[in-house]
């Protein structure tokens, strides 16, 4: 039997859609990249459907395992539903059934940070480890667990939500809508937040005019082009920022004793202060015998969901031609 030997592998992300035709060596032979649509649910399901077209263009169907798509969302992995979406306004659609019938492609979604594990796991830093956390940091925080030498779901495919563990008791509003969450103080959309509000003191006039004396045109690059540029105000931001999510991971490896922490995602790969944080705070603050968690950035970089959802729908493809498998 002649097994498929591409597949298409998205990432969805709250400013961006990634899209590749993976090989089953983790290559990316084709690829694009769009903005997330801020039109609407269908608008964003158009562009996923775009994307999967765009990179499959130059494939014969019969050399398509089929599609996989990591979403930033809690995914039902029973019934493949989304039942949460923080920063995407996806909760309640069909976005499984619709992609498939659309495309007429086999079709399977999970967690982004979930993918990303199971591409790093794979093809990336985390080769070879049994017991893993990956953490997706972008416009907020996603989270995988690989356990046991497999990807770790939870009972109903909700399990590896590590932005919203508690930081603080009675903290800062989430944009899930909790309070005290990690999202809230390590993402993006925390950091820019910060910025804004410190931009319009006297102590921020650095970081206002990186941003043209406009508050709001001021981004996460924006923070850490000032932190570059020296600014005590913006190293102030991010350090915090590292330090809540570095002790937040002392947390994850006091519970789960892995071998090692993998930081990935756009804001991840961004600067190193998240790895740092992390990793002077578990060798400080971990319980014993866990000091030696390694923690350790991406290797897959912006690639890691598109390879690792490539891999999911070749996993997917493989069970069933080979239910023995």
């Amino acid at each position: 039997m002649s097994l498929a030997s591409y597949a298409v592998g998205v990432d969805v992300g709250g400013t961006k859609i990634s899209a590749g035709l993976v090989d089953r060596k983790g290559r990316v032979v084709a690829g694009t990249i769009a903005s997330t649509p801020t039109e609407g649910p269908f608008a964003i399901v158009d562009s996923i459907i775009d994307a999967v077209r765009a990179v499959t263009r130059d494939a014969h169907p019969s050399e398509l395992a089929g599609a996989a798509l990591g979403l930033p969302a809690q995914i039902d992995w029973h019934r493949q539903t989304i039942e949460f979406c923080t920063n995407l306004p996806l909760a309640g659609v069909d976005v499984h059934g619709v992609v498939q019938t659309r495309l007429n492609l086999p079709v399977v979604i999970d967690n982004d940070g979930e993918v990303a594990a199971i591409g790093e796991a794979r093809f990336g830093a985390a080769k070879g480890a049994r017991d893993f956390l990956m953490i997706t940091m972008g416009t907020g925080v996603g989270g995988g667990l690989w356990l046991g030498g497999r990807p770790y779901r939870g009972s109903r495919g909700f399990g590896g939500e590590i932005g919203h563990v508690l930081v603080e008791f009675e903290g800062l509003q989430c944009p899930c809508g909790g309070f005290g969450h990690l999202e809230a103080y390590a993402s993006r959309h925390a950091l820019v937040r910060d910025a804004r509000e410190a931009a319009a003191t006297y102590r921020g006039a650095a970081i206002k005019r990186l941003a043209n004396d406009d508050l709001d045109a001021i981004t996460d690059d924006t923070l850490l082009q000032a932190v570059r540029e020296g600014d005590e105000l913006a190293g102030e931001i991010l350090a915090r920022a590292a330090e809540i999510f570095g002790r937040a991971m002392v947390g994850m490896v006091n519970l789960l004793d892995p071998q090692l922490i993998v930081v990935g995602g756009g804001l991840g790969q961004k600067t190193p202060v998240w790895v740092e944080a992390a990793d002077a705070a578990i060798r400080r603050e971990a319980l014993a015998g866990r000091a030696d968690v390694r923690v350790v950035p991406a290797e897959l970089g912006n690639d890691a969901g598109v390879i690792g959802a490539g891999a999911l729908a070749f996993d997917e493809y493989d069970a069933r031609e080979e239910p023995g498998l």
